[in-house]
Parts: structure tokens; sequence; C-alpha cells
């Protein structure tokens, strides 16, 4: 049985092994974590305000900006229909790493049950009416129903990580082939890419919504994930896949066969017939 599961799985299109991991976390169909609370804990007195960047926004801009960075710079350097599938390519594969992150985060956040700088305002928990001070609680109830999934998910930060993710990515992509485009210009939106990396990050902070250590975990977890995903799987941006190649290639001989097959045969000695 197990082996039948291995082979299923290893059959299994990456994506969906992906997706299937973030539905197991996302379901909560294994128990997760729960870290306890000091009672009175002043990291954890803070009210809750709200969020400066919304959740729905990040999501959008973080997975369709590179695809639309990619396709324009490619576009500009190349006017045919590989520079578009080789922007899609890419994307595939900024995806794929994307949707890592984002499991892999959303796993640690479960995992860890780790309460958020806002917990004693939005959970409310009763153990926190009856405790003494500097008494550490281990277990507790949260006594508003909307924030049971919410108020122990502060370890790491999501929003930074997806943020680093998307603008490091488009940096380092518009380093490595935006060399056609006037430099003040990609450095100017090099530089906006790191501000609203920074804003981001800063604001899980300023909102009370992410102790320090939950974003700059949310860092370190994004960081290697970003580098796997540009030197493995995009090439680093350079070399076309084994299927851009053949296309390329199979463009090539038809463009050779057409010209020998309009040019005279008399006197004529047919073009090269062979392409490497």
């Amino acid at each position: 049985m197990l082996n039948k599961l291995k082979l299923a799985w290893s059959k299994t299109n990456r994506f969906y092994r992906v997706i299937f991991l973030f539905l197991l976390v996302e379901l909560k169909l294994f128990p997760g974590g729960k870290i306890g609370f000091q009672c009175n804990d002043p990291a954890l007195s803070h009210p809750f305000t709200g969020d400066t960047v919304n959740w729905k926004w990040l999501i959008v801009v973080t997975a369709l900006l590179p695809l639309i960075v990619m396709l324009i710079i490619e576009n500009q350097k190349d006017k045919t229909d590989l520079a578009k599938k080789k922007a899609l390519t890419w994307y595939k594969e900024y995806l794929y790493g994307y949707l890592i992150n984002l499991t892999l985060v959303e796993c640690l956040k479960f995992i860890v049950g780790s309460p958020r700088p806002h917990f004693f305002d939005t959970c409310s928990p009763k153990e926190a009416l009856t405790c003494e001070t500097s008494e550490y609680v281990s277990s507790y109830t949260c006594t508003k129903a909307h924030w049971l999934n919410q108020s122990d998910r502060s370890f790491p930060s999501g929003h930074t990580s997806l943020a680093f993710h998307a603008g490091m990515f488009v940096i380092y992509y518009l380093q490595k082939r935006a060399n056609h485009i006037h430099t003040k210009s990609v450095r100017t939106i090099q530089l906006l890419c790191t501000v609203a990396t920074l804003h981001c990050a800063v604001s899980r902070i300023t909102d009370h919504r992410h102790h320090w250590w939950d974003v700059l975990a949310g860092v370190v977890i994004a960081a290697p994930i970003l580098i796997y995903t540009i030197l493995r799987l995009c090439r680093n941006f350079e070399c076309l896949t084994g299927k851009m190649n053949i296309v390329e290639n199979q463009n090539i001989e038809n463009v050779v066969e057409n010209l020998n097959n309009t040019l005279p045969n008399v006197g004529q000695t047919k073009i090269i017939e062979n392409v490497d």
C-alpha cells in the first residue's frame, strides 16, 4: 500500500503536490501546536488596529507583478513569440516557488501556534481573567469566536515572506534582463520594489500584527526558496529550457528550408541544411 502511494505521489504534478500539502494545513486535518502565554504579558497586550497592507492586495500584487514585468521586458527585447514563452516559463517557475513559500509559512504558523501581539485583545482568553502576574498559562480558550484561528498565528510573518519573495525576484530579474533599458529607469523600479518590501515588513510590526522575530523569520524562510527559484528553476534567467531550444531550432530549420526552396536550382548551392 505504501509503495502504491509513493508511486502515485511521484507521478503527481508538482503543483498539485504543493497545493495538496497547503490544503492539508488549511483544512486542519491534523492537530496543530499552541504556545501558551504569560499572564499580563505587555508584548501580547497591544490593541488590534487592522492591516496597513491588506492580505488580498498582497496576494494579487505578489502573484501578478512578476508576470507583468517579465512580459513587458521580454517583449521589448524580442518581438517574437519566443519572448512570451520565456516570460511564461519563468513565471511558471516563480509561481511554484511562491506556492512552496506560502505552504511552508502556513505550515509553520499551524505547527508553532504563536500568540500575536494583539492576542489579549482579539482572543480574550478566559484564563487571563483569573491568572496571576507572571504566571504561565500553557492551555487556553479564546472567547472571541471570530479570532479563534488567527490570534495564535504570529510566527512567521506571511506578509513579509511573500513580499520579500516577489520584490527581490523582480529586482534580480531586472538586473539580469533589463540591460536594454535606461539604467535610471531600472534603478527606480528596483528602488520602488525595495521600499514596498520594507514597508510591508515594517508595517507588520507597527500594526502589532507580528513580533519583530516573526518578520525576520519571514525573510529567512523566503531567501533560500527565492535562491532556489532563481538559480535552479529559472536557470538564472539565462538558459532556455530544452523545449524552448527545440522550438527555436525548428523555427530556424523551417526558415532554411523555405530559403532553399525559393533559390534557383541552376548554379546555386543550397545553404546550410544542418543547424546546430
